[in-house]
C-alpha cells in the first residue's frame, strides 16, 4: 500500500472529529501464551488501516486539525534480536506519513499537551 493511502484515512478521521476533537487508538495487545512464550502478535485491523504500521504497543493520536502523533517502541539493537525489526520514532513520520512520532515510553507526558483544549 502507498503512504498516500493512510494519509487520505487519518485526513478523513480527522475531518469528521472537527476542529476540537481528537481520536486516541491503541494497537492491539500482545498475548502471552505461557511464561515462555507469547501467541505471534496480530495488529489492530483499524489500527494498521489508518497507519499501515503493524508492530506492538504503539498508539495513534489524531487531531482534528489533522494532525497524527504515533507513539511506537524505540529501536532496541538487542531486543530486536529476538523480537524482530523496530521501525523506532526516528523513521516513522518518513515511512508511515505520521507528523510526529515519539517512543511510547513518552505517551503519558506527551498526551497532556495533545488534548489540551480538545473535546475528550
Amino acid at each position: 500500500m502507498t503512504l498516500s493511502i493512510h494519509t487520505g484515512r487519518r485526513a478523513a478521521l480527522a475531518a469528521q472529529l472537527g476542529p476540537r476533537g481528537i481520536a486516541i487508538i491503541p494497537t492491539a495487545p500482545e498475548r502471552q501464551r505461557n511464561r515462555d512464550s507469547d501467541y505471534l502478535f496480530r495488529h489492530d485491523s483499524y489500527f494498521y488501516y489508518l497507519t499501515g504500521f503493524t508492530e506492538p504497543q504503539a498508539w495513534l493520536v489524531i487531531t482534528g486539525n489533522g494532525k497524527s502523533t504515533l507513539f511506537c517502541q524505540p529501536k532496541d539493537m538487542e531486543r530486536e534480536i529476538w523480537d524482530g525489526y523496530r521501525l523506532g520514532p526516528a523513521d516513522a513520520p518518513a515511512r508511515l506519513g505520521v507528523d510526529a512520532a515519539f517512543s511510547v515510553a513518552e505517551l503519558d507526558a506527551q498526551l497532556p499537551r495533545l488534548i489540551d483544549g480538545r473535546d475528550v
